[in-house]
């Protein structure tokens, strides 16, 4: 030990600096999991509290390497895990794509936006490639892309003070990551199309009486994750086998035509990109005011 501090005091200032200076800047990770080998379950965060989770291409970066690694450690057994929760850190569950990344795309060819977004879609959509159910603990708002996110989980607990909301036709941008293919499956075609078309929010108990959630709950701010944690350990009392295999084939069922809807999602919005009016939506959001969109022959 003597010699380790010896060492250290004979550093150089300036090495001593630039060490304490790199650790000073080192970035939390925007995604992060646990493991809990008693319950057999994985919780996974969305780890940027300060932008309400908001989805953005470096989030997704991350995301899509963690489920990669947990795909990899639930194959070989590394793990051992028979349910996943998702939920946000602080006091959102996700608020939705990043506002000033989705502004600029306004300066950028069509085509390679339609090019990004699909690469954004499926950086987060992903997590339906995990090989066990995942749960959605929904914390508090779950905004746009972020409440798409969760309509993409298998099962769905919402907070009743919560609010799930597809604002996308108020925002002036055609739905996208996967909203007008997985809100039809969930609650139907009439309601679907009323959500989409109107910029529809529910709060929690609506939600759960429009079939967008399985279980709802009031209390405090855990109420939500520990609900999430009593639906994931009665999934992981069942056979493993059993529910794997269950969740694949309904995941494939659902999946026939995914990647067509989002193929036709990434290029309109790659088109609402490119109008004159792009950015109105944004603008009135951030002002808390009724966005004032141009005639359609404009």
């Amino acid at each position: 030990m003597r010699v380790m501090i010896n060492r250290f005091h004979a550093m150089p200032t300036r090495l001593m600096n630039r060490n304490r200076q790199f650790k000073t800047k080192s970035p939390q990770p925007l995604v992060f999991h646990t493991h809990d080998p008693t319950t057999k379950t994985i919780t996974i965060t969305l780890n940027s509290p300060h932008t309400y989770n908001a989805l953005t291409v470096s989030m997704g970066h991350q995301f899509q390497d963690l489920i990669q690694t947990l795909r990899t450690q639930l194959h070989d057994g590394t793990i051992h895990a028979n349910a996943a929760i998702i939920t946000g850190s602080g006091v959102a569950f996700s608020s939705g794509g990043d506002l000033s990344w989705l502004r600029s795309r306004k300066t950028t060819p069509a085509y390679i936006n339609a090019d990004g977004m699909r690469e954004f879609y499926n950086s987060f959509l992903c997590i339906r490639r995990l090989q066990i159910p995942v749960v959605a603990a929904i914390n508090g708002p779950a905004m746009g892309a972020g409440a798409c996110l969760a309509l993409a989980t298998d099962l769905r607990v919402v907070h009743e003070n919560a609010k799930v909301g597809f604002p996308f036709s108020t925002l002036g941008i055609h739905a996208g990551m996967g909203a007008s293919f997985f809100l039809p499956k969930t609650i139907g075609r009439s309601m679907a199309t009323e959500v989409m078309l109107t910029g529809r929010t529910f709060s929690g108990r609506e939600a759960k009486e429009v079939g967008l959630v399985n279980r709802v709950v009031e209390g405090g701010d855990d109420s939500v994750m520990e609900e999430a944690k009593r639906l994931a350990e009665e999934i992981v009392r069942q056979n493993p086998l059993s529910v794997r295999t269950m969740v694949e084939s309904i995941r494939i069922q659902e999946n026939e035509g995914l990647e067509a809807a989002l193929r036709r999602e990434a290029d309109v919005q790659a088109m609402c990109y490119a109008c004159d009016d792009w950015g109105e939506g944004l603008d009135a959001a951030k002002e808390k005011k009724r966005p004032e969109f141009p005639d359609y022959h404009e």
